[in-house]
């Protein structure tokens, strides 16, 4: 698969190509993409795949965006699929200002086909759509119709609500696998090392991090997958630094790892994050909470067969 900026590049000719932002490359967005594919199979085309470096709000109302899937890790699940080419749009105010007919102009020309799903909008103020694309006669245009879950629109607005709110468990059923964040290890206050509990830390850089608690969990390190609790808070018992901490108490593991890239994936919201009159009332809720992971653990087909650890 090439990566190219369609900033200067022109698209392939005979590609079809599937349109799109795909935070999550989620299972609305696959069938999106696997649609592209049986029709660039059909005709012997190209397969591509165009979408945006920045979520439009980010630039749009400078926020401090979060992601289901920040860039780096949308390239990884994109990758996953048999792709000629991953045309990257590199968003900013200027591309913002593009009115519908310049920005087909801009970035379309040279495509046989379009895939887009049916609520796909772009150019000044979201002011194009899918029927402005039909209407465009450089290419043809096929629209993807709304796929629903449990009286839910699969997107990624309903799976950023489940994280936000906590609920990691139904995320498996619309985003095709279980929610996880990646971050490399970073040192903390090691109070819970003080405790016998030491962590990992991560910075979570652009990931949309789940509501604030306590989560059994597994733990990637080195490409093997650990058993763990995760939790997302301001440690109120221990931490006198009041920022917000993302960190993994690994199962059955003592390895110096800072500085690794590890990857958490969160299963089941054990509790919210609570405050204790002291420590050992900590130290008792956390062998609580390990107990409860660890039954959950010895059951589970995740860990049976990714998992080394000997609980």
């Amino acid at each position: 698969m090439k990566i190219l900026e369609l900033n200067g590049h022109k698209i392939a000719p005979n590609t079809v190509a599937a349109i799109g932002f795909f935070d999550g490359v989620h299972k609305a967005h696959q069938k999106l993409i696997t649609t592209m594919i049986d029709i660039a199979d059909a005709k012997k085309m190209k397969r591509a795949v165009i979408t945006f470096d920045v979520h439009p709000k980010s630039v749009l109302f400078d926020l401090d965006y979060r992601y289901i899937t920040p860039y780096q890790r949308k390239v990884e699940e994109l990758k996953k699929f048999a792709l000629d080419y991953l045309y990257i749009i590199r968003f900013d105010k200027e591309k913002a200002q593009l009115k519908p007919d310049a920005f087909i102009d801009y970035y379309l020309q040279g495509l046989e086909t379009l895939v887009c799903g049916f609520d796909f909008k772009f150019g000044s103020r979201a002011s194009g759509n899918v029927h402005t694309l039909m209407a465009a006669k450089q290419f043809k245009t096929i629209v993807v119709e709304e796929m629903r879950h449990q009286g839910y629109k699969i997107g990624s607005t309903h799976i950023r609500d489940l994280i936000m709110s906590g609920q990691v468990e139904p995320i498996e059923e619309t985003l095709g696998r279980k929610y996880s964040i990646k971050g490399e290890v970073i040192h903390g206050q090691k109070k819970g090392r003080e405790i016998g509990y030491p962590t990992a830390n991560i910075n979570p850089d652009g990931y949309l991090v789940p509501r604030q608690g306590v989560y059994i969990s597994y733990t990637k390190v080195k490409n093997q997958w650990h058993p763990s609790l995760s939790t997302i808070g301001y440690n109120p018992t221990l931490n006198e630094y009041r920022g917000l901490s993302t960190e993994s108490y690994i199962l059955d593991f003592d390895e110096d790892i800072y500085g690794e890239c590890i990857e958490m994936m969160f299963v089941k919201r054990l509790r919210n994050e609570m405050s204790f009159h002291s420590k050992q009332a900590l130290i008792d809720q956390i062998k609580r909470d390990e107990t409860a992971a660890i039954r959950f653990f010895e059951s589970d087909e995740f860990f049976l067969h990714n998992c080394k650890s000997v609980l």
